[in-house]
């Protein structure tokens, strides 16, 4: 694997719409009832940051050490426990690294598999890795979801923070190399206006068709996209999804792309992921 990075395509949206148009849909496991058109793909260059600094205050996003007392990635979203224990570390390693006063994890993980892991995915939704690049709210939704979150906590207000901030913590669990690496776009290199609204439709175990507004990425030959070559189950990196502070890293695009440089016989990637709020008095 080339030590400095790799050539590999990132799927931007290529049809974004007029205002007053519809927005952009995405359906997860129906992608070809999906309006949004992401290929063909663009080639860029992805920078390995392995033995590289990176910070949620410059690029928006670090790549962190965490041994977790889980005793099986593999049983998340199936055993409560297990996304009972796994919340808990997640809410604990953010306050650490932000200085949150408080972390609400908004479920008990989130797995993925690459397409080739047929036998994990099977009984699972919304399982495989998004190969376009995209941020997991939008300025709206990020604020609506909030205070959802503020209608179950009783005499509290989203109001009475100083700052509040969303985060993805994303983790692979299956070892190093990876064929669907995880790529992050260096949120100091995107404009405004390189952001487009993309309606998620997707199930879950509780909606068969839950929709959330989200943001989808144009192509911008200024983007600085990253990874982590051969990320370990025990690290995490930690990604801004929203930002409330406008002076801070507003939100990190990522997509996950095939790697060029990985051997062909690669067992399939598996990740978790995390979704959390900080709040900070």
């Amino acid at each position: 694997m080339n030590a400095s990075g790799v050539h590999a395509t990132i799927n931007y949206v290529r049809n974004p719409v007029a205002n007053g148009e519809p927005a952009l849909t995405f359906v997860t496991e129906q992608e070809h009832r999906s309006t949004m058109v992401t290929l063909p793909g663009h080639e860029v260059w992805i920078e390995n940051l392995r033995g590289r600094q990176a910070s949620l205050d410059g690029e928006g996003f670090a790549l962190v050490r965490h041994t977790s007392a889980v005793p099986d990635f593999h049983r998340i979203e199936e055993d409560a426990e297990s996304g009972r224990l796994y919340g808990e570390e997640m809410a604990a390693l953010l306050e650490d690294l932000t200085g949150a006063s408080t972390v609400i994890v908004l479920d008990g993980g989130k797995k993925r598999y690459g397409p080739e892991a047929t036998e994990r995915l099977s009984g699972l939704t919304n399982a495989l890795p998004a190969l376009y690049p995209h941020g997991d709210t939008t300025d709206e939704s990020a604020l609506r979801l909030s205070r959802m979150i503020f209608e179950h906590m009783p005499g509290l207000e989203l109001e009475g923070f100083s700052r509040w901030a969303h985060y993805n913590l994303w983790r692979p669990i299956t070892p190093p190399p990876q064929d669907y690496p995880l790529a992050l776009c260096d949120a100091r290199t995107i404009s405004p206006a390189d952001r487009e609204t993309v309606v998620a439709h997707t199930a879950t175990a509780s909606s068969e068709d839950f929709v959330f507004d989200t943001t989808g990425y144009l192509h911008n030959a200024d983007h600085r996209w990253c990874y982590f070559a051969d990320m370990t189950p025990n690290e995490v990196l930690v990604f801004v999804t929203h930002d409330s502070d406008p002076e801070r890293p507003h939100q990190v695009a990522h997509s996950a792309f095939l790697d060029p440089t990985c051997p062909p016989d690669t067992p399939a990637r598996g990740s978790v992921e995390m979704r959390a709020l900080a709040l900070f008095e």
